[in-house]
């Protein structure tokens, strides 16, 4: 049997008896985890949480039923154009091809299986005499090298086809296939989004939060906590993941898969909380007001997520092709779950350590008091203007009114809970429909009442 000049260290854990014993799962971890250590070591780790998130939100993307029913609602399914698919799968591969570049390096021929090292050492004899062609087809120093072969040429394939004037669903299912059968062909990767938790890229480094985890004395608790937090916080980066992509794509529509995978996020989310934490904490937490607060807030969150996917997202599926639209509808999404997000966190560290605020854990906080005040002011500077309208007939016309209904949906309706988010979306696409209409002065009354009624309710929650 060929071997290599250089001496195999440990080369006993790859033979039957060997000591320590290990079973093939766990030498694969010491092998994965040596990877990642690797990644730190080299200060990659933001590239590998954006390579796992580019590749989670492909995922998403590929298997969401809820974004085949927004695109094809009322489609016969031998009528579905795909092209939307293949045309962001293309982008995103290539921003997963820049990220497998950045990461690879050489394997360590002394941590593969011992099959793998075999092979190896003996086509490396043969190939330069014997087998010269052999090296254009394995190549086996690198963790990703054929994959990024793989994405480029599978790349070339989607561009051509998005040129056809329809992508019919069959061809987008074989191209998929063929991504999915390449990609569990790579055991890094597989193992990379296997593993819900990786200790070194899912850590929490703000420091008041660890200090409330490391405070907690009872296990299940602290656990359960520690996980909420990591959840809560790979939520917060995906939202800024898709703000620093808005700003340097031109087409918005890359964004969407990432806009999925925080969707999926949100219901991991839900289902921790509602089987695991809440449980632990109503167990272990005396204040039953305190836990009371803690579930509004949640439940507020659960309605920011309808916002979101039941409000915002459908409207970037509309016939409407205004670029300028669709990137404020993201915005508009980061926003929503961020707000969201971080007060669900700020009242339950508050739980456990009273004197924290948002503003301590959050560069970019607004508090719901600051939001409440800044809403009832907008509002009621709305509510006075309608008024005088009506009651100073030629000093404020139909457009200073569509104006300021502009300025308020730019900077504060996101404020406004799902129902009263939706209805105020509702009367302000009437009114935009009606403008210079003899209807228009008929709906602006029934909205000026339903801002009376918005105001009426946010006062009732000052007492």
């Amino acid at each position: 049997m060929l071997m290599p000049d250089k001496d195999i260290e440990n080369i006993q854990e790859f033979f039957p008896g060997g000591t320590p014993q290990m079973t093939p799962e766990e030498k694969w971890d010491a092998i994965f985890y040596g990877w990642i250590n690797k990644i730190g070591q080299k200060n990659l780790t933001l590239n590998l949480f954006e390579l796992k998130l580019w590749l989670e939100s492909m995922e998403a993307f590929f298997t969401s039923t809820y974004l085949e029913k927004l695109m094809f609602r009322f489609i016969v399914p031998n009528q579905r154009n795909y092209e939307f698919y293949l045309s962001t799968f293309n982008q995103i591969s290539g921003r997963i091809i820049t990220h497998l570049k950045n990461l690879d390096f050489k394997k360590d021929k002394y941590s593969l299986n011992f099959e793998e090292f075999i092979v190896e050492s003996i086509l490396e004899s043969y190939m330069v005499k014997s087998l010269p062609y052999l090296r254009d087809v394995y190549v086996p120093e690198s963790w990703f090298y054929s994959l990024r072969i793989f994405l480029q040429n599978i790349r070339t394939l989607a561009t051509e086809l998005v040129k056809e004037d329809m992508v019919p669903q069959k061809t987008f299912s074989s191209l998929k296939k063929l991504y999915h059968k390449e990609l569990i062909s790579n055991p890094m990767i597989i193992s990379l989004l296997r593993r819900r938790f990786i200790p070194k890229m899912d850590k929490i480094y703000q420091p008041d939060i660890s200090n409330i985890i490391s405070t907690i004395r009872n296990k299940e608790l602290k656990k359960y906590l520690g996980i909420f937090f990591v959840f809560s916080y790979r939520i917060l980066r995906i939202n800024n993941f898709i703000e620093l992509n808005l700003k340097k794509v031109r087409n918005v529509d890359v964004t969407i898969p990432l806009v999925l995978a925080l969707k999926r996020s949100l219901e991991h989310l839900f289902v921790f909380y509602e089987k695991y934490l809440e449980t632990s904490m109503q167990n272990e937490v005396k204040d039953k007001e305190q836990l009371k607060k803690v579930r509004k807030v949640y439940d507020e969150l659960n309605l920011e997520y309808q916002k979101i996917y039941e409000g915002e997202l459908p409207n970037f599926f509309t016939e409407s092709d205004e670029k300028l639209n669709k990137r404020k509808i993201i915005k508009n999404i980061t926003l929503i779950s961020d707000l969201a997000i971080q007060d669900l966190i700020e009242t339950i560290a508050q739980m456990f350590k009273p004197e924290i605020s948002g503003s301590n854990i959050f560069e970019r906080y607004i508090s719901r008091k600051e939001q409440s005040r800044e809403l009832k002011n907008k509002l009621t500077n709305l509510n006075q203007k309608i008024n005088d309208y009506f009651n100073k007939k030629g000093n404020i016309t139909q457009e200073d009114i569509l104006f300021d209904l502009n300025l308020f949906i730019e900077t504060n309706v996101n404020y406004l809970s799902f129902k009263e988010w939706n209805k105020f979306l509702r009367y302000y696409d009437n009114l935009i429909k009606i403008n210079f209409s003899s209807e228009f002065d008929l709906n602006l009354k029934s909205f000026n009442s339903f801002v009376a009624s918005l105001l009426k309710d946010l006062k009732g929650q000052d007492k």
